[in-house]
């Protein structure tokens, strides 16, 4: 779990930056590179998370697919909203796991 939550963290920053930069017309080449890798740094820990805890696999695809969504904001309200859902799923995610670990 902490794995998987680290990676999104890593994955909205690199996507707040990439997009940032994107939306102001600059040279957002090395953003973009930054952000695959922080993308392919979250398949593991979430495979992981899917198959020991699959009670958390919504939950966890929402965290994943809501920072992924940040992709390709139409302005800087929207990269705004997204960040702010992709944080609240992880943070969802994280109670999920909470209140199944509490209940095991």
């Amino acid at each position: 779990m902490t794995e998987l939550v680290a990676a999104l963290a890593d994955q909205r920053r690199a996507m707040r930056l990439r997009e940032e930069a994107r939306l102001a017309g600059g040279d957002w080449r090395e953003a973009r590179t930054a952000s695959h890798a922080t993308r392919a740094a979250i398949t593991a820990p979430t495979v992981r998370v899917t198959v020991l805890l699959p009670a958390l696999a919504c939950s966890a695809k929402a965290a994943v697919d809501a920072a992924y969504a940040m992709r390709n904001a139409t302005d800087h309200a929207a990269l705004d909203t997204a960040h702010v859902r992709a944080s609240n799923a992880a943070e969802e995610l994280v109670t999920a796991a909470g209140e199944l670990l509490a209940a095991a």
